[in-house]
C-alpha cells in the first residue's frame, strides 16, 4: 500500500469516529459541545438556534418519555441519560389541546428578548392574544442529554434536548449541588463532582400543588446511577 493510500485509510477511519479521542467523563460533553458549535459554525449568519433546531425528548399524559415529533419511540417511565450540559431560557410552550400544543413558542436567554419575542408572535398571530401573554413566559431549564444505551463504539449516540418545568429546574439545580457535596459516595462519585460526568436517572412521577390538592402534573426526579465510564459502552477514549 502506498504512503497516499495509508493517509486516505486513515482519513476515513478517523471521519468514522471523530470523537474517540475525546477525553473520559467528558465524552458526552465535549460530543454536545462540537455537535451545537458545528451546527451554529456551519449555519453562521443564518440566525439558526440550536435549541429549536434539536430533537425534544418529552413526557407523555401517562409519564413515558417519548420523542416529541415521532410518538412511536418511546422509552417508558425511567431512562438513564448522561446531561451533557444546558443552559437556562425564558421559554413559552404552546398550552395543552390548543393549536400551539407542543409547540415551543418562545426560548430566549433574557426576559427581555422573551417578551419581546412573544410580542412580535402575538402579532402575527392575534388569534392567540386570549391564551398568552408575558406572565406566562417562565425560566426553564434546556438540558441536553443522551440516553446511554444508545452509546455504541461505532455509531453517534442519540442526542435529545428536555425542557424541564420551572419546578424541575429547581430540582435538577438541588440535585446537581447534592451531587457536588458528595452526597452519594455510596455510590463511588466523590464530591466536587460535576452532574455531567454522572449516569443521571430520569423517572416521571404524579406531583401535586402543596397550596391546591386538586392541581397536579407529572413531574421528574434524578438519582444518580454512578460515574460515566466510556469504556463499559465499549468507547475507546484518549484517558480509557
Amino acid at each position: 500500500m502506498t504512503e497516499q493510500n495509508t493517509n486516505q485509510v486513515a482519513e476515513k477511519e478517523e471521519a468514522k469516529t471523530p470523537v474517540v479521542q475525546q477525553a473520559g467523563s467528558n465524552y458526552i460533553t465535549q460530543i454536545l459541545e462540537e455537535t451545537k458549535n458545528g451546527f451554529i459554525e456551519a449555519n453562521q449568519g443564518l440566525d439558526l438556534d440550536f435549541v429549536r433546531m434539536g430533537d425534544w425528548l418529552s413526557v407523555n399524559k401517562k409519564g413515558n418519555f417519548q420523542e416529541k415529533d415521532d410518538e412511536a419511540v418511546q422509552y417508558g417511565d425511567t431512562i438513564d441519560v448522561v446531561v451533557g450540559f444546558g443552559e437556562q431560557r425564558w421559554s413559552l410552550w404552546g398550552l395543552e389541546g390548543s393549536p400551539e400544543d407542543g409547540q415551543l413558542i418562545v426560548a430566549h436567554k433574557t426576559k427581555d428578548e422573551a417578551e419581546e419575542a412573544l410580542s412580535g408572535w402575538l402579532n402575527e398571530n392575534p388569534q392567540a392574544a386570549d391564551r398568552y401573554s408575558a406572565a406566562d413566559i417562565s425560566l426553564r431549564y434546556m438540558a441536553y442529554v443522551v440516553p446511554v444505551d444508545s452509546l455504541t463504539p461505532d455509531d453517534f449516540p442519540k442526542i435529545y434536548l428536555m425542557s424541564f418545568s420551572p419546578t424541575d429546574t429547581i430540582v435538577w439545580g438541588r440535585f446537581a449541588f447534592d451531587v457536588y457535596k458528595g452526597k452519594f459516595k455510596v455510590l463511588n462519585i466523590p464530591s466536587r463532582t460535576a452532574v455531567n460526568k454522572i449516569v443521571v436517572r430520569l423517572t416521571t412521577e404524579e406531583k401535586k400543588s402543596r397550596s391546591n390538592a386538586s392541581q397536579s402534573w407529572i413531574g421528574l426526579n434524578f438519582k444518580p446511577v454512578g460515574l460515566f465510564k466510556p469504556e463499559d459502552y465499549g468507547i475507546v477514549t484518549a484517558q480509557a
